[in-house]
């Protein structure tokens, strides 16, 4: 019974383990020990309708320095759904420089970020998309985006991870005539999918579980004694012959 509890408090310690750390499988350890843990996402797409005359989403703080966890790693592929002219512009990357203005100043920024311009006055629907693969700062429990946009149309933003179609975020902006510009906090979980390896750490980790407790309620020992004991035995009979 003793040998019984202590395989029950091994599997609990490592099925705890587990889940502290769903990622890797492994325990996982204070944030306070580590700095930043960037972590690749698979490709996703990130969706702009809009009807105002141009938006912006930033994958990055103000200064450029992504201290909000989240940042572009590398562009697949970006275009046009519908509602797309000549003079239509769209821009999606790391550190492109955009226009802000702070205490009555033009400042140029360099930020990640994936914008469409369409010009003063235009709210003709447009719809705009990019693939990107994104990396998650996962020592930060929510990770922000600023989403901008101006004049009076209303702006959706979304991000799909582009495998399975799934919908990860999703945000509006409704235009009143200014330009607006918001901070929006998500987690970063959803960016990423409990994939095979993790998984096959997982059933490695349970295996190794309950062969201990097997191991540790067998009675290895009192077979290994009662056989020894049995071939002493019928040797003594034999040499009494």
């Amino acid at each position: 019974m003793q040998k019984l509890h202590v395989g029950i408090i091994v599997l609990m310690i490592l099925v705890a383990s587990i889940i502290s750390n769903p990622n890797t499988g492994l325990p996982s350890v204070s944030g306070e020990a580590f700095a930043s843990q960037w972590q690749e996402t698979e490709p996703m797409r990130v969706i702009i309708q809009s009807t105002s005359d141009w938006g912006r989403i930033l994958f990055d703080d103000l200064n450029g320095t992504n201290t909000n966890g989240i940042r572009i790693k590398s562009v697949l592929s970006n275009g046009w759904y519908t509602g797309k002219y000549v003079d239509y512009t769209l821009d999606v990357g790391r550190k492109i420089p955009w226009q802000d203005q702070a205490y009555n100043q033009t400042i140029i920024r360099h930020d990640d970020l994936m914008s469409f311009y369409k010009g003063l006055g235009d709210f003709r629907y447009s719809e705009v998309y990019a693939d990107v693969v994104f990396e998650l700062d996962l020592s930060m429990p929510q990770v922000y985006v600023w989403l901008m946009s101006g004049g009076n149309g209303t702006t959706t933003f979304e991000i799909t991870n582009l495998q399975n179609g799934g919908t990860i975020w999703r945000d509006i902006i409704v235009g009143n005539g200014v330009t607006q510009q918001v901070r929006r906090v998500m987690s970063p979980q959803p960016f990423f999918r409990p994939g095979r390896s993790e998984s096959v750490v997982v059933v490695a980790w349970l295996s190794v579980a309950m062969t201990i407790i097997i191991f540790l309620n067998f009675p290895i020992l009192e077979l290994v004694v009662a056989r020894i004991k049995e071939h002493r035995h019928h040797g003594s009979k034999r040499n009494r012959k």
